[in-house]
């Protein structure tokens, strides 16, 4: 039945009106059912265009145009709508492939009894009901997903936040420091200047010779190494920062479409996001080939490779051998990545339902649980796969494969 309020929206079409009068005996007690009646295709074409329609019946046999031929017609403006065909058994092996092809929902002999047609008509708006919630619980779950992976990804930014705080301040106070140098060195150099201008306007007397060969001796002494190193510290330091901030960048926006990106990139910018975890006594070994690009969402790409990462280096944390790999290559138009640790290893019993949500081998109140559930199905949205493998006290690794854009 139809939800309280709405209507099913019913069409047929058949050049005969006493076989319209019988379908529309078969409704005639039923209010959950808009019921139009039309003799000629053109016509039910013309309804078609300007009003949503759930069933529509149709006859085979008809002068302006066959049944088929109408429903071929129809499903181009209304693809889901849901189609009957009235025929006879000579016409048995067209219809039946018309069904097959997906022309066609199913079809009613000739002649067919009021009741027999009743449970066809009915059981089409049963189907077309299900289509419809079908497609809009699809759309909810995938609403839902994205917010879900929107939550993760500022769950993992702020998990990072502390580590990614000291980095910035790391970067940022040689920063400071060289540029109060810097600025020390410059009204230095513009004391020299200022008393090599005077000399000059002396008229090159004695004592002005004097001075400015005094003024020359300090220029020599202020070496132009001493101002490379402290620009190179400059430079460097703002390297970092840019570093920092265009890994966050890539971690925390939208990317609406999929565009070319660079999984090595991704790699490079969760290292540097996790710095902070890599100098506390964890060594990072990295094998990074030549990559060709994977078409994807790069914000979503990262946070998948960020969460193996940092998973990873959570695996390591305690143990007397502390080393995380990262290796990528490329193979038969499939880019791999592979991170693996010298961790614990993971259970069998866990392993086989790792990549379920809530699933954790992490202690309660580390973590979501939700984070490989999310990556896996990110994967797989970009037409990759995930896989695991690990034993107990031997580390675990993960490898990602994606196709490479063409």
């Amino acid at each position: 039945m139809a939800a309280t309020g709405t209507s099913y929206k019913l069409l047929a079409v058949d050049d005969e009106p006493m076989a319209l009068r019988m379908i529309e005996r078969v409704f005639s007690a039923e209010r959950d059912v808009d019921l139009r009646l039309v003799t000629s295709p053109a016509e039910a074409l013309e309804i078609a265009e300007h009003h949503d329609l759930d069933v529509v019946i149709s006859d085979q046999r008809m002068p302006e145009m066959t049944g088929l031929a109408f429903l071929a017609q129809l499903r181009i403006c209304r693809p889901r709508a849901h189609r009957i065909l009235l025929t006879a058994y000579p016409e048995l092996e067209v219809v039946l492939h018309a069904i097959n092809s997906g022309l066609v929902y199913r079809f009613v002999l000739k002649p067919w009894d009021l009741d027999d047609m009743r449970v066809s008509i009915r059981r089409a708006l049963e189907a077309k009901r299900l289509a419809d919630d079908h497609e809009r619980l699809t759309a909810q779950l995938s609403a839902q997903f994205e917010e879900l992976v929107r939550a993760e990804r500022l769950a993992t930014i702020g998990r990072l936040s502390a580590g990614v705080g000291h980095e910035l301040a790391n970067a940022a106070t040689p920063l400071l420091a060289n540029v109060e140098l810097l600025a020390d060195e410059v009204a230095r150099l513009r004391e020299l200047f200022r008393t090599a201008a005077q000399a000059v306007d002396s008229s090159f007397k004695r004592e002005s010779l004097d001075q400015l060969a005094s003024v020359t001796r300090a220029l020599q002494a202020r070496k132009s190494d001493a101002l490379d190193e402290t620009l190179a510290a400059v430079r460097a330091a703002g390297s970092q920062l840019q570093l920092l901030l265009q890994g966050l960048k890539r971690v925390g926006r939208d990317a609406p479409e999929p565009v070319p990106c660079d999984l090595n990139q991704a790699v490079l910018s969760s290292v540097t996001l996790l710095g902070h975890r890599f100098k506390s006594g964890i060594r990072l070994e990295r094998d990074l080939s030549a990559l060709p690009a994977v078409l994807g969402r790069g914000s979503e790409i990262a946070q998948v490779v960020l969460n193996l990462l940092g998973n990873a280096a959570d695996a390591v944390e305690g143990k007397r051998v502390r080393t995380v790999r990262v290796r990528t290559w490329e193979a038969s138009g499939t880019v791999h990545l592979e991170i693996s640790d010298t961790g614990p290893g993971i259970d069998p019993a866990i392993r086989t339902r790792l990549f379920e949500p809530f699933v954790s081998t992490k202690e309660v109140g580390r973590g979501t649980g939700l984070g490989l559930s999310i990556c896996k199905q990110i994967v797989e949205a970009h037409g990759g796969s995930i896989s695991v493998e690990s034993e107990p006290g031997n580390g675990a690794r993960f490898t990602i494969a994606l196709p490479a854009a063409a």
